[in-house]
């Protein structure tokens, strides 16, 4: 009889456990952020300074990762040279420069076609772009880096030096 209960209760844990994950309901999907009233670059700057002050670089992740941005900023003809390696300068350059991070941009298929013709061979062009932020790593530890996805030219201009 010890035998038979033996191989029985973990036959029967085994039952018990496999029958309750499956009635386990399925994780919650991520849904995208609450869309932000205020999400120009500037903006952000102002949160992570916030965050730099109170810690809340997790609350400012939450925020912004996943956002539908539109932004303008200047490439660099440098620093942009590929659909999938794009560094642009997020503000104007200033000494001191209040904020230094450089978003990496990933564009849309044939976007970078257009934003090549209509800049040219000029060091510098400034161009606004739709694009989601789909990556945001922010800490007080480490430089603040971004990367854009899927993005759509939406104007370009020439930048006067």
């Amino acid at each position: 009889m010890t035998t038979i209960h033996r191989t029985l209760l973990p036959l029967l844990l085994t039952i018990t456990a496999c029958s309750s994950e499956e009635r386990r309901a399925a994780p919650p999907a991520e849904s995208a952020p609450p869309a932000l009233a205020a999400s120009t670059q500037s903006d952000l700057g102002r949160e992570i300074d916030d965050a730099d002050r109170r810690g809340t670089w997790i609350e400012v992740k939450r925020r912004w990762q996943g956002q539908e941005l539109r932004w303008s900023v200047t490439r660099q003809r440098a620093l942009c040279k590929t659909e999938e390696r794009c560094n642009v300068a997020a503000f104007p350059i200033q000494r001191p420069a209040f904020h230094g991070w450089m978003p990496l941009i990933t564009f849309a298929p044939g976007e970078m076609a257009k934003l090549e013709s209509a800049c040219g061979t000029a060091e510098q062009c400034d161009f606004t772009f739709d694009g989601t932020l789909s990556e945001l790593n922010v800490s007080g530890e480490q430089p603040t880096r971004m990367t854009f996805s899927n993005a759509r030219i939406v104007s370009t201009k020439i930048a006067s030096l």
